[in-house]
C-alpha cells in the first residue's frame, strides 16, 4: 500500500514537471509571440491585424459594433483562413469571391487579404467611399484613441498602429475620405514633396518647411549645399535622392486671390498650385498662410514653375496705407450688371499693362473697355485729387465721389467695383456715415479710433480676398461714403492720425453700435469659442450712478428694463422700447429663418424632439416641421449686463434652442407686429428686434409683450453713450477707457 503510493506520488510529481515545463514553454512561447508584436517595426507582409479589417470593412451595412461583436467569436488576431471563410459568409459574398486555396489555420497574407478586399470592394463599395492613395509618410502623430498619418497628400487619421508607418517611406493606403482604414503595402518608388522651402542645406543634411512643420533629413546624396530657397525634395525607400530649386520669382502686391488664381499688381491673374505654400522668410523663419498676405499692402515675392505659381514669400511686415472696398450694388449684391464711371478731374485708365488718358468727366463704361476679355481688371485713377462718380448709363452721377481708384473686375456673372484708397482717407468718410458729424469733437474722435481699429483687423483678415477686398461699404463692415461735407469728422479723423487700440500687444476688433439700454455686453452675445480672446468686450454701466446690477435673472432685468434710468444716452428714442408680438400662425416663417440661420452655425440652432435632450441629427425641414406648430417662447438664458444669451422655442413635439443677439433678434423680430420707442413712435413693418436686452411677459390672448431697450448688438461702444460722456467733460481716450477693458491706444507704426 505504501509502495503504491509511493509510485502514484513519484507519477504525480513528474506529470507536475511535466506540466509546468510545457507551461513555461507555452509561455515563452507566447511571450516571443507578444514580443514580436510589440517590437514590429513596419508594416507586416505575412498577416493582418483582424483590427485592420474591422476598420477596412466600416464602409459597408456593418458597423464597428457588428464587426466586434463577430470577430469575437474567434481566438486569436489575426486572419485566418477560417474566419476568412465566415467573413465571406457574413457578406453573402462566398460564392462571388475568389479566395486563394489554404488552410483554416493558415494565416492570411497581406497580399492575399488585398486580392479579396478588392472584390469585396468591387462588389459591395457601390459609392466608391474607399480609394486607393499613394502617399508618402512624412511623420506619424501618436494618440490615445487615433493616430495621425501627415503625408504628402495631407493628414489622415488612423487607428492603425503608428509602428505601420516608417517615416520617409511611401505606402499605398485603403482611404475614406481623411480616414486611413488599411494598407495595401509598402511602395518602393520615387515621391516628392512639392514646394518646401530649405531653411538650412549641407552636404549631408537638410532642414526645412513643409505642410507647418520643421523637418531635419540626413542625406549623402548632395554633392553640395543649397542656399535658402523653395525646392521640391525627392525622396525613395526613405532616402533623400533629389533637391530641385525653384529660382523663378516676380515681384508685387496681392490684389486677389481664390481656389485657381491670384491676382498680381502688374502681372494680372496667374494660376497657382492650389496648395499654395506661404513663408516668412524675415525674423523666424516659419510657414504662413494666404490670408497673412495683406491685399494692397505687402510687396512679395512669387516662386514661379510650369506657368504657375509654386509659393509666396514674405520678405518684410506689412506696412498699413490703403484699404480695398468692395461697393455694393443698390440691392446689396456684390455684382453689377453693368458699371458707367466718369472723374470730376482727367484720370488714367489702365487696362492689360497699358494706359490710356481720359478727361475730367468722360464717361467710361466696362462694356467698352473689357471687350475680349471675361476675367480682367481695369483702373481708373484720377489725376490732381480728383473723384471717381459712378453713374448710370446716361452719364447721370449716382453716388458721392470716391477718392483714390476704382478697380473694374469681370467675374463672370458682373462686374465688381473695389475702390482703393489711403486707410486714413477712407475713415473720412466712415466716420460720418457711422456717427452724425454733429456729434460733440471727442465723441468724432472715439469714433475714428475705433473705425481705425476695426479697419484695421479686416485688412488682415483678407475676407473679400476672391473680389479683390479687404470690406465691403455696408453695415456688414463699416457703412462707407454716405454722407457728404462732414468737416468735424473729417477733422477728428486727422486729430486721431494712426491711433488704434491694443489689447495684449495685438489691435483689438473695436465693435461699437448705436444706443444703449443702460448696460453693455460681453462676448457671450455671439456665444464665442473662446471669450478670453474677446476680454476687452466686458460690460459697462452707462448709467450716470455708474452702479453695476445683476440682471441674469428674469425678475431682477423686468424690474429694471421697467423702471427709469438715468444713462450716457437715456435720451435716445431706442433707451426703452416696448413690443406686441405673437408666435401664433407663425410658425413656417419661424422654421425658415432658424432653418436658414442653422445653416452657417449649426451650433446656435438646435431643434429636440419631445422629452429628448439629444439633437436631432441633420435638421431638415421636414424634421422640424415635423415638431409641429410653435406653442411658446422663453427665455432660457440670460447674462449678467441682461442681454438675452439664449430663447427657447417650444413646439407641440419638441423644441428649439436659439443662441446669438442676431438670431433672437430675427426670429421675434417676424412675430412683432408693432414696437413702441420710449418717444412714443411707432413701428409696424418691424422685420428684426432693435437688440437682445428685452424680457418676455405673455398675454391672456396668447400674445407677447416684450420690454426692452438698446438697439445694436450690445458690444463695445454705444455711440449715443459716446456723445453723452463728451457733453459731460470726458475726452476721448477716457471714453474709449471707459467702453473697452484692458486697453491702450497706440499710433501704427
Amino acid at each position: 500500500m505504501g509502495k503504491r503510493t509511493k509510485k502514484r506520488g513519484v507519477k504525480a510529481y513528474i506529470a507536475i514537471v511535466c506540466l509546468v515545463l510545457l507551461l513555461a514553454a507555452g509561455a515563452l512561447a507566447s511571450g516571443y509571440r507578444d514580443r514580436q508584436l510589440r517590437e514590429q517595426e513596419t508594416l507586416p507582409e505575412e498577416w493582418v491585424e483582424l483590427a485592420e479589417i474591422k476598420e477596412e470593412l466600416s464602409f459597408g451595412v456593418y458597423g464597428q459594433e457588428d464587426w466586434n461583436s463577430f470577430f469575437e467569436t474567434f481566438s486569436g488576431d489575426r486572419l485566418t483562413g477560417e474566419i476568412l471563410g465566415e467573413l465571406l459568409a457574413k457578406l453573402q459574398l462566398s460564392d462571388y469571391i475568389e479566395i486563394p486555396v489554404m488552410r483554416e489555420s493558415q494565416k492570411v497574407s497581406r497580399e492575399d487579404w488585398n486580392y479579396v478586399y478588392g472584390q469585396i470592394l468591387d462588389l459591395l463599395d457601390m459609392e466608391y467611399a474607399v480609394t486607393k492613395t499613394e502617399f508618402l509618410v512624412v511623420d506619424v502623430m501618436e494618440a490615445e484613441n487615433q493616430n495621425v498619418i501627415m503625408t504628402n497628400k495631407g493628414d489622415f487619421c488612423t487607428v492603425l498602429p503608428a509602428s505601420y508607418f516608417k517615416q520617409w517611406n511611401g505606402y499605398e493606403g485603403y482611404c475614406v475620405e481623411n480616414r486611413c482604414i488599411g494598407v495595401a503595402g509598402t511602395l518602393k518608388k520615387e515621391f516628392t514633396l512639392d514646394n518646401t522651402y530649405l531653411t538650412d542645406c549641407t552636404k549631408d543634411s537638410v532642414d526645412f518647411l513643409y505642410a507647418g512643420a520643421v523637418y531635419h533629413k540626413e542625406t549623402a546624396s548632395l554633392t553640395e549645399g543649397v542656399s535658402p530657397c523653395v525646392c521640391d525634395i525627392v525622396l525613395a525607400d526613405g532616402e533623400l535622392t533629389a533637391l530641385r530649386v525653384k529660382q523663378e520669382t516676380i515681384e508685387g502686391e496681392l490684389l486677389s486671390y481664390d481656389d485657381e488664381t491670384i491676382e498680381i499688381k502688374g502681372y494680372g491673374k496667374l494660376c497657382h498650385t492650389g496648395k499654395l505654400p506661404v513663408y516668412q522668410t524675415y525674423g523666424e523663419v516659419s510657414e504662413k498662410s494666404i490670408s497673412d498676405v495683406t491685399l494692397g499692402n505687402m510687396n512679395v515675392e512669387y516662386v514661379t514653375g510650369e506657368k504657375q505659381v509654386c509659393a509666396i514669400l514674405i520678405r518684410e511686415p506689412a506696412v498699413i496705407r490703403e484699404i480695398r472696398v468692395l461697393l455694393l450694388g443698390d440691392d446689396g449684391t456684390k455684382c453689377r450688371q453693368s458699371v458707367y464711371l466718369k472723374c470730376t478731374s482727367d484720370a488714367a485708365v489702365t487696362w492689360q499693362g497699358e494706359t490710356t488718358h481720359v478727361a475730367a468727366q468722360t464717361l467710361i463704361a466696362a462694356s467698352d473697355q473689357m471687350t475680349g476679355d471675361t476675367q480682367g481688371t481695369f483702373t481708373v485713377t484720377p489725376e490732381q485729387e480728383g473723384c471717381v462718380v459712378i453713374c448710370d448709363a446716361d452719364g447721370a452721377e449716382i453716388s458721392n465721389g470716391y477718392g483714390g481708384s476704382m478697380e473694374v473686375r469681370c467675374m463672370g456673372d458682373g462686374y465688381t467695383l473695389v475702390n482703393s484708397l489711403p486707410l486714413e482717407r477712407y475713415l473720412q468718410d466712415v466716420v460720418p456715415s457711422e456717427m452724425p458729424a454733429s456729434y460733440e469733437p471727442e465723441a468724432l474722435k472715439a469714433q475714428a479710433v475705433c473705425a481705425r481699429s476695426y479697419a484695421c483687423i479686416q485688412l488682415l483678415r483678407g475676407d473679400l480676398a476672391e473680389y479683390g477686398a479687404h470690406i465691403d461699404d455696408s453695415t456688414a463692415y463699416q457703412v462707407y461714403n454716405r454722407v457728404t461735407d462732414a468737416d468735424a469728422a473729417r477733422e477728428a479723423v486727422i486729430a486721431t492720425q494712426g491711433e488704434v487700440l491694443s489689447y495684449q500687444g495685438n489691435i483689438v476688433e473695436a465693435y461699437y453700435f448705436s444706443t444703449s439700454m443702460g448696460y453693455t455686453a460681453a462676448a457671450d452675445v455671439w456665444n464665442v469659442e473662446d471669450p478670453a480672446e474677446y476680454g476687452y468686450l466686458t460690460p459697462a454701466c452707462l448709467l450716470t450712478d455708474g452702479k453695476m446690477q445683476d440682471l441674469s435673472g428674469e425678475e431682477a432685468f423686468l424690474a429694471y428694463i421697467q423702471s427709469p434710468a438715468d444713462g450716457y444716452d437715456s435720451d435716445c428714442r431706442y433707451f426703452r422700447w416696448r413690443a406686441e408680438a405673437d408666435y401664433h400662425g407663425k410658425t413656417d416663417e419661424v422654421n425658415s429663418i432658424l432653418l436658414e440661420r442653422r445653416k452657417s452655425s449649426p451650433k446656435n440652432i438646435i431643434f429636440y424632439q419631445d422629452g429628448q435632450t439629444t439633437e436631432i441629427q441633420n435638421s431638415d425641414a421636414a424634421s422640424v416641421a415635423a415638431l409641429g406648430e410653435v406653442t411658446g417662447m422663453s427665455a432660457a438664458e440670460r447674462g449678467s449686463s441682461g442681454a438675452l444669451l439664449a430663447l427657447k422655442i417650444t413646439y407641440e413635439k419638441g423644441s428649439a434652442l436659439v443662441r446669438t443677439e442676431y438670431n433672437i433678434r430675427k426670429v421675434l423680430g417676424i412675430c412683432t407686429a408693432k414696437l413702441t420707442c420710449a418717444d412714443g413712435a411707432e413701428q409696424t413693418d418691424v422685420t428684426m428686434l432693435p437688440s437682445a436686452f428685452f424680457a418676455i411677459t405673455k398675454q391672456e390672448d396668447g400674445g407677447m409683450v416684450l420690454y426692452g431697450g438698446g438697439y445694436g448688438h450690445g458690444l463695445g461702444m454705444s455711440q449715443n453713450a459716446a456723445n453723452g460722456m463728451a457733453k459731460a467733460g470726458m475726452n476721448y481716450e477716457e471714453i474709449l477707457q471707459y467702453f473697452y477693458n484692458d486697453v491702450k491706444l497706440e499710433t501704427m507704426k
